[in-house]
C-alpha cells in the first residue's frame, strides 16, 4: 500500500546523504533531479515496494558496473538503507548512462527516442497538442496507438508508448534482467514525462518547420532553453531544495486522483505548462523577427521573474514526478 510521508523520517540524514553524493550545486532534471524524483519516491514507498523494487535491481545485466561501482566511497560506509535508496536514485538516472555505452550495449539498452515526444501527438488524457505554432497553422495531430496494443519494444517509439511497454514488461517478463532494465527505463521515463519541454516544441514557419528539438535551438543566457529547464534547480542549495520537495509531495499526494497511474494526464499537464509561459514572450518575438528577416535568432535574457517562476514549476514537477514515481513501484 501507498504510504504517506512521515514527517518524523530522518531528514537530516537524508540531506547529509544527499550532500555527499552531489555538490552544492549541482544540476536538477538531469542526473541530480532525477535523482531527487526518486529520492522522494523513495519516502512514500513502503518498506514491501522498497525490497521488491531492490530485488529486481538486483538482477540488472550491469548491476556491478553501473551501480555497485559507481557507488561514491563515502556511501560505501553507510548503513544499509542508505545504500539502497542510492541505488534506486541509481536507477532513475541510469537510461541516461546508457547513452555513453558502444556497442551491443548501446544497442540494446539506448533509446534516445523514448525520452521525448512529438508535439502532434494524441491519446487518452492528452487531448491538446504540446506544439507552440508562431505564425504558422498547426500540424496534423498523430492519434497514438491505444496503451494496449503496445506488446513488443519495437513499438515504443516516444515517451507515451515506451511506458505502455515497460509496464507490460514488468508485468509479463520471466526475464529478471529484462525487468530491472524496464524498472530502470520506468523510473527515468516518469522523470522525463514531467519536464515540459520533453512534451512539444515551438513550431515556426520556416525557421523551425520540424519544431526547435524542445527548446534545445533557442539560445539564451547560459546555454539553451532546454538545458536551462533541465537544470532549473542547480543554484538551490540541497539543504532547502529536498524539504521543499517532500513539502509539495505530500500536499500532492493527498489528492487520491494523484495517484492515479494516468502518464497521458501527466503528459498533458507538461504541455499545458509548456504552452502557458515556458517559451517567453522574448523567445517569440525574436523567432517572429527571424522570421520576417531572414536572420538567425539572438540569445535572450530570461530574466529573473522568468528563471524565479520556472524554479518554483520545477520543484513542483520533481515533487509530483517522484510521488507518482512511487505509485507506480507499489503496483509493480
Amino acid at each position: 500500500m501507498f504510504k504517506p510521508w512521515n514527517p518524523s523520517l530522518p531528514l537530516a540524514c537524508l540531506l547529509a546523504l544527499l550532500i555527499v553524493v552531489f555538490p552544492v550545486r549541482a544540476a536538477a532534471w538531469d542526473a541530480t533531479g532525477h535523482r531527487l524524483s526518486a529520492y522522494v519516491a523513495w519516502e512514500f514507498m513502503s518498506e514491501a515496494a522498497r525490497s521488491n523494487t531492490l530485488t529486481i535491481l538486483r538482477q540488472h545485466p550491469r548491476f556491478d558496473q553501473d551501480f555497485l561501482a559507481a557507488m561514491p566511497e563515502g556511501l560505501r560506509q553507510a548503513d544499509t538503507p542508505a545504500q539502497e535508496r542510492w541505488l534506486f536514485g541509481q536507477a532513475a538516472i541510469w537510461p541516461d548512462t546508457a547513452r555513453g555505452f558502444t556497442g551491443a550495449d548501446q544497442m540494446r539498452y539506448n533509446h534516445p527516442e523514448w525520452h521525448w515526444i512529438d508535439g502532434a501527438w494524441l491519446r487518452d488524457e492528452a487531448v491538446r497538442q504540446g506544439n507552440l505554432y508562431v505564425d504558422t497553422p498547426a500540424l496534423p495531430p498523430i492519434q497514438g496507438a491505444p496503451a494496449h496494443t503496445i506488446r513488443r519494444r519495437a513499438q515504443a517509439e516516444n515517451i507515451v508508448t515506451a511506458i505502455d511497454w515497460l509496464r507490460f514488461e514488468l508485468q509479463n517478463s520471466s526475464d529478471n534482467a529484462d525487468k530491472a532494465v524496464a524498472l530502470s527505463w520506468l523510473a527515468h521515463l516518469i522523470g522525463d514525462i514531467h519536464q515540459p519541454l520533453h512534451t512539444g516544441a515551438l513550431v515556426s514557419a520556416r525557421l523551425y518547420a520540424d519544431g526547435d528539438r524542445g527548446g534545445n535551438a533557442i539560445q539564451v543566457r547560459g546555454g539553451n532553453l532546454h538545458s536551462v529547464w533541465d537544470r532549473a534547480l542547480r543554484e538551490q542549495r540541497l539543504e532547502r531544495t529536498m524539504p521543499l520537495l517532500l513539502d509539495i509531495a505530500r500536499e500532492f499526494s493527498s489528492d487520491s486522483r494523484n495517484m492515479e497511474f494516468a502518464h497521458t494526464r501527466w503528459l498533458q499537464e507538461s504541455r499545458d505548462l509548456l504552452l502557458g509561459g515556458v517559451y517567453p514572450d522574448a523567445v517569440i518575438s525574436d523567432v517572429l523577427r527571424s522570421e520576417n528577416t531572414g536572420n538567425q535568432p539572438g540569445t535572450i535574457n530570461l530574466g529573473q521573474a522568468y528563471e524565479e517562476q520556472m524554479r518554483a514549476i520545477a520543484a513542483q514537477r520533481i515533487a509530483e514526478a517522484g510521488v507518482r514515481l512511487a505509485q507506480a513501484m507499489e503496483l509493480l
